[in-house]
Formats: structure tokens, C-alpha cells, sequence
């Protein structure tokens, strides 16, 4: 259906519509005073109205049974009108029972097609009724306007901006200004982390290196005293003992004993059983004089010490993220934290400090894990250190129980030559014993094997700590300047994108001006250049809800004339309740307007002030 830019009407015939039972017809010009005492049926001339083109009452309401008089079921109204071209219309629309029929010009028409001519329903109402608008749309109001308000081109934007500012603002970052904002934001608080993050790594590494700095001198103090006392038990164990003369003399008794050993030819049995027992019991000595050396010692070390280091980064981290408040000045970036700041900042420091956490989970299972198999080693060494201890004097006593068999069966005249020979293993053993222990208690002997150990595994923790380097501080400072360049274009060029959106916005709005009325529709936040949406409807600067009935309606028709604007629909203005209104000179209505103004008990009067003329003026 071709659409109607502007009509006026010029009659109205109704039957069976609300007060106007009978038919009525009713004659309009521009423009048209309607008068009459309460009830007479001036409001309803206006739902008629509104009834003929959109199905629904002046104010929309959904009930239409309201509309039927109280005496006829069947209603109709007939809209009589001129359009903009100057030809004549006629608009039917009946309703009985559950059927309604719509005629235009002779022809059967749907409310789609209505539509279509005299368009959407709120556009339509917004400019019959002046208020509609505000009162029944409220903040739908605001997206019909959006629907209607011209999109302004990038260009005639940037024409109003410097050309410093156009040059800095790429074509491909206007489809999406806000989008581009928002990514350049993220951007600059990623720079931003990253350069708290390699000061905090700066700080935290010169404040580790002092911590490594206090253990090594505690570390050296201990080994020095295990040296000291290491080197005491030694002095100790050979005082006053010529060890070269012990271990000549045990060679000598060896070779004593081999010759005695070998004497006697006739004696074999039992000379190959005193050299197992020699053999054996000399094993024995030995494995029960050998230690455990742990292979995990140096491990355990490297270990520990990174669970403490990791120990001292928690504390500080966590000590730094509880004191994080706006205007805090942070330890590690040096610079005060606002507001918005401080999610970010909490957030990076919780990931920070839940980094530490997994990892020193990671490092504690391994140092556990590291312990466990120091400890299950340990065992094991002892266990079979106990099997080969409990064998070797379960084969001595055996030999020894079979050397004194083999003894007394044996020839009594080799008895000399065996006592012999075991007066030499005992001194032997004796010898043996002493090279071994010194002059050492069996507690000193265990103390001075200990106190190795301990010392071998300070000597790896040392070295450890040894290998903890500092931080490249000119590379980090380079990657801080880099950094902090690139957050300064990020922000010229945030600036210049927020320059552009206000301006936009700025002409947008320029579309909504009108003489005492004012809608805004988008705010833009100075701090951040977002665009926030919206609603606030002002008359002489006063908010809607503080009004009077005639200062309403004043606005209201400031509003009607906005819509005709914007949709450049040229439609008839209907005021109700007039008599309310002084006078409407804030505005200079383009169209038709039709005015109902209640005269005490008078009859219902509807008169043409003017006649309608064939070209109607349209709206600008």
C-alpha cells in the first residue's frame, strides 16, 4: 500500500461508539474546537479517531469492549480525509461480535496494510495524542526514536573534528568505536599488569636474593661448626695412635697368619676353614662398620630451599594483594591504585598468588616424594645391611662350631699351631677394630659419620643457593619503558576515538532539539568514553513526573511535531482537556489540530475555525 505522508480530517460518522449511539456525523476543519460538559463525548471523538486507523483507543488501551455503547452492539467509524496530494479518503472500520471489518475507498483492507500507509502504531499515537508519547510508551519511547533517528555518516563526524585528530583515527577503527575503545582499555591494563608484574618480579628477586644472602651466612655458620667438630672427632680418633704402625703390624699378622696357615699340609680342612672364618669374620667387620650415603642428599637440598623461596614470595604477594584499596600506593609499580584499578590489580595478584600455590604444591610433592625415597633407600640399605650382618654371624658361628669340631677330632699335636692361629685372628680382629674406631666411643664414631652426612648436604644446599642469580635489571627496565611507550600511544589513540564518539553522539542528539523540551538518549562517561544508554525526558528543564497538565500537554505537542520530523508523517493533533491550557505557543503545530476544551453542562459542540484546504503544508 503507498504510504500517506500527511492527511487532515475532514469528517467523522459513528454509530454505536461508546456515548454516540445513534449515527452522528461530524464535521472537521484546521482548526477544530470541540466544547461540551463533561461526558458529552469529546474524548471519544478521539478514540474514534485513533479506532479508525490502529484498531485500538487514544491511549492504546487493549480493551476495546469499552468502546460498544451500552444500547447497540455494532459499532463503526467512518474517517473522512484529505492526504497530502489533496485527494479524499474514506476509512470505515466495524466491529460486531467477534468480527471486525476494515474498508478503504470501497476496499477491503487488513491492519497490515494500514500499517503500511499510516504507519506503526506508536508513531501514529505519539503524534495524535500529545500524551502518548511520555505516558504510555515511557521507555519503549526511547527505542522508537532510535528506530527513527538518521544515522549520522563517519565523515560528516570527522569534518567536525581537528585534522590532528582525523589523522589519528584509521577508517577501520570507526565501524566500531566503543568496540575499539573497550579493546584498546584491555590492551593498556594488560601493559599496565605486565609492567607491575616485572617491577613486583624486580623487587621480589632483589628481596629473595637478600633472604639467600641470610641463609648462606647461616648455612656457612653451621658448616663451619660441623667442620670444626668433624675435624675434632679426627683428631680425636688417631690421637697418640701411629695408624702406619697399627696397619704395618696387621700386615704382619696377616702374613704371620698365612704362614702359620700353610704349615701344616696335613691340615687342610682346617686351614680352609680358619680362612673363611678370617674371610668372613673380616666381612663381617666391615659390613657392620659400613654407613648410609643418601643419593637424594643434594635433590632434598634444591628442593627445600625453592619451597622456602617460594614460601617468601607468598607471604609477599598475599601480604600486597590484603592491602590493596583505592588511593594505596602499591609496593611494586609505585603508583596509586584508584578505584577501577583495584579488581584488576586484586585479580592479577590472586593469580599470582595462585600460581605460587600450585607450584608450591608441586615443589612440596616433590620434596615429599624426594624424602620418601631417601627414607625408603635408607631402609632398604639397612635391611639388607641387617640380612648380610645376620648371615655373615650365622656363617661364623658355623664355622666356627665346625672349626671346633674338626679342632677336637684333629691330631692334638696341631693343637699348638691352631691356638696359634687364633691368638693371630683375635689380635687381628683387635687391630682391625682399632684402625677402624681409634680412640672413638661407638656414640663418636656414629656422631662423626653423621656429622659427615650433614656436611655433604650443606655443601649441596650452599651450592644451590649459589646458583640463584639476579634479574637482568637494564633488560627489564628496557622491557618497562617499551612498555609504558606503547600505553602512552594506546591512550592517545583512546582519546581520540572518545573525541570522535562524543562528537557523534553530539550530532545524533542535534536531531532531537526542540524548543522547551529536551530527550537525551545517550550519556557518554568522561573517564572511560563508554556510551551508556539512556531516557530522560525534560520540559524548561524540569523532569516529566514534576509537571502540571498543561505543561504536559505543552510538551507533548513539542513531541507530536518531533515524531511528524523524524517519520515525516504529516497527521492531525488531537488536544484534550484544553481548558487546562492557557495558551501553545512554545510550538507552531504543522498539521491539523483539533482541540477539545469541557464547558460546563453544555451540549456537545464540534466547529470547524477554518475549512480544510486542498494542499496541506508538510511537516519540515
Amino acid at each position: 500500500m503507498e504510504k500517506i505522508s500527511g492527511f487532515q480530517i475532514t469528517g467523522l460518522r459513528l454509530a454505536g461508539f461508546k456515548s454516540f449511539a445513534q449515527p452522528t456525523e461530524l464535521s472537521f476543519g484546521n482548526p477544530t474546537v470541540i466544547t461540551g460538559g463533561n461526558g458529552r463525548g469529546k474524548t471519544s471523538i478521539a478514540d474514534a479517531i485513533a479506532y479508525a486507523v490502529t484498531g485500538l483507543p487514544f491511549f492504546a488501551e487493549r480493551n476495546i469492549d469499552r468502546l460498544h455503547s451500552e444500547t447497540d452492539p455494532e459499532l463503526f467509524v467512518t474517517l473522512r480525509f484529505v492526504d497530502d496530494k489533496g485527494a479524499a479518503h474514506e476509512l470505515t472500520r466495524s466491529h460486531k461480535g467477534s468480527r471486525t471489518g476494515i474498508v478503504y475507498d470501497g476496499q477491503e483492507l487488513r491492519q497490515l496494510d494500514l500499517t503500511e500507509m499510516f504507519g506503526e502504531k506508536d508513531v501514529f499515537l505519539s503524534i495524535l495524542n500529545p500524551l502518548y508519547f511520555i505516558e504510555e510508551l515511557g521507555e519503549e519511547g526511547k527505542n522508537l526514536l532510535q528506530r527513527y533517528l538518521p544515522m549520522i555518516p563517519q565523515e560528516k563526524v570527522l569534518e567536525e573534528l581537528s585534522d590532528p585528530i582525523r589523522e589519528k583515527l584509521p577508517t577501520e577503527t570507526l565501524l566500531s568505536p566503543e568496540g575499539r575503545v573497550r579493546q584498546l582499555r584491555k590492551d593498556i591494563r594488560e601493559l599496565e599488569n605486565s609492567v607491575i608484574y616485572l617491577q613486583g618480579q624486580q623487587d621480589l628477586a632483589m628481596s629473595q636474593h637478600e633472604s639467600g644472602q641470610s641463609r648462606r651466612a647461616e648455612l656457612t655458620a653451621r658448616r663451619d661448626a660441623l667442620i670444626e667438630e668433624k675435624n675434632t672427632l679426627e683428631s680425636k680418633r688417631y690421637a697418640g695412635i701411629d695408624k702406619a704402625e697399627l696397619e704395618s703390624r696387621l700386615t704382619d699378622l696377616s702374613a704371620q697368619y698365612s704362614e702359620l696357615f700353610n704349615d701344616n699340609s696335613d691340615d687342610g680342612e682346617l686351614a680352609e676353614l680358619d680362612k673363611r672364618l678370617y674371610d668372613e669374620t673380616r666381612a663381617l667387620a666391615q659390613r657392620s662398620a659400613d654407613s648410609y650415603e643418601s643419593k637424594f642428599t643434594q635433590a632434598i637440598a634444591e628442593a627445600t630451599e625453592r619451597v622456602k623461596a617460594l614460601g617468601v614470595k607468598y607471604n609477599a604477594e598475599v601480604s600486597a594483594g590484603k592491602a590493596i584499596v583505592p588511593g594505596f600506593v602499591c609496593p611494586t609499580c609505585r603508583r596509586a591504585v584508584t578505584e577501577a584499578d583495584v579488581p584488576v590489580v586484586r585479580k592479577a595478584f590472586q593469580q599470582s598468588v595462585s600460581e605460587i600455590i600450585t607450584e608450591g604444591k608441586e615443589r612440596r610433592a616433590q620434596l615429599e616424594e624426594l624424602k620418601a625415597l631417601d627414607a625408603q633407600s635408607r631402609e632398604t640399605f639397612e635391611k639388607y645391611k641387617a640380612d648380610d650382618v645376620g648371615k655373615l654371624e650365622q656363617t661364623v658361628r658355623e664355622l666356627t662350631e665346625k672349626r671346633g669340631k674338626v679342632m677336637e677330632s684333629g691330631n692334638r699335636a696341631s693343637a699348638q699351631r691352631r691356638a696359634q692361629l687364633e691368638e693371630l685372628r683375635g689380635r687381628m680382629q683387635t687391630l682391625s677394630s682399632d684402625l677402624e674406631y681409634g680412640k672413638l666411643s661407638p656414640e663418636e664414631y656414629d656422631r662423626l659419620k653423621a656429622s659427615g652426612d650433614e656436611l655433604h648436604q650443606l655443601e649441596a644446599e650452599l651450592a644451590a643457593l649459589q646458583n640463584t642469580a639476579l634479574p637482568d635489571e637494564a633488560e627489564i627496565n628496557a622491557k618497562i619503558q617499551a612498555a609504558q611507550k606503547k600505553i602512552a600511544e594506546l591512550r592517545e589513540s583512546v582519546s581520540c576515538l572518545l573525541l570522535f564518539i562524543a562528537k557523534r553522539v553530539e550530532m545524533t542528539l542535534a536531531e532531537l532539539k526542540m524548543n522547551r523540551v529536551s530527550i537525551s538518549l545517550y550519556d557518554v562517561v568522561k573517564s572511560t568514553g563508554e556510551v551508556k544508554d539512556v531516557f530522560r525526558f525534560e520540559y524548561n528543564g524540569r523532569r516529566y513526573d514534576r509537571l502540571s497538565l498543561s505543561e504536559k500537554i505543552r510538551a507533548g505537542m513539542e513531541v507530536s511535531e518531533l515524531m511528524k520530523r523524524l517519520t515525516g508523517r504529516n497527521y492531525p493533533v488531537f488536544v484534550d482537556n484544553m481548558e487546562s491550557v492557557d495558551d501553545l505557543n512554545n510550538v507552531r503545530p504543522t498539521g491539523q489540530v483539533i482541540v477539545a476544551k469541557c464547558v460546563s453542562r453544555a451540549e456537545l459542540n464540534v466547529r470547524p475555525v477554518k475549512p480544510i484546504v486542498s494542499e496541506m503544508p508538510i511537516a519540515a
